[in-house]
């Protein structure tokens, strides 16, 4: 991105050559500050406009996740993705050391679509937009996160098309000075920035 400028917690971003803005909000939850209740309410009233039970939706998602927003923990959380005023995604990130990395590494798991997302037909521009400024804004946090600084991130692929539209995101991203390495492996994408 040639032009980055952050406003609260909503990131715009300009690419020169593409001409693309991305413009979303990437958001930690916790229950202290509000921002899971807004967040759940949102999914909850999605559920409500296209006919969904929302217990049937994300209950078993959610009681998975859900005590990360009743702690104050810096080494994983439970994050959310805005675009346009809408949650549209939510994921867990968890900061560790693991085998085969010599610094700590940010572990994007349990994606999660919103039920307008998972459950309409919203196009496939607005999903690879969303999967896109997601890793955007879990790179973002390796880089800027003092509690989660990191140059390693591994992002956990939802699917097989998933894997293969990452892997052809990756082969681009490679050919950038800011990456070391983008690489798929299994249902991972890893990415190492350069130093």
């Amino acid at each position: 991105m040639d032009r980055t400028k952050t406003r609260g917690m909503v990131t715009v971003a300009l690419n020169r050559s593409t001409g693309v803005i991305l413009e979303s909000e990437f958001v930690k939850l916790h229950e202290s500050d509000g921002s899971w209740g807004v967040f759940e309410k949102d999914w909850r009233e999605q559920c409500e406009r296209i006919g969904e039970d929302f217990d049937s939706f994300a209950g078993l998602t959610f009681s998975v996740v859900k005590d990360l927003v009743h702690t104050e923990n810096g080494k994983a959380g439970l994050y959310a993705l805005r675009m346009e005023g809408s949650h549209v995604a939510m994921c867990q990130l968890n900061y560790a050391t693991i085998p085969g990395y010599q610094e700590p590494v940010i572990r994007t798991r349990f994606i999660t679509l919103s039920p307008t997302y998972d459950l309409t037909d919203v196009g496939e521009g607005a999903y690879s937009k969303a999967m896109i400024d997601l890793l955007y804004h879990v790179i973002r946090t390796g880089a800027l996160d003092k509690t989660m600084k990191t140059r390693h991130v591994k992002f956990h692929l939802r699917s097989p098309a998933d894997k293969a539209f990452f892997t052809a995101v990756g082969r681009g991203l490679n050919e950038s000075d800011v990456f070391e390495s983008v690489k798929t492996i299994g249902q991972w994408l890893h990415v190492s920035i350069a130093e």
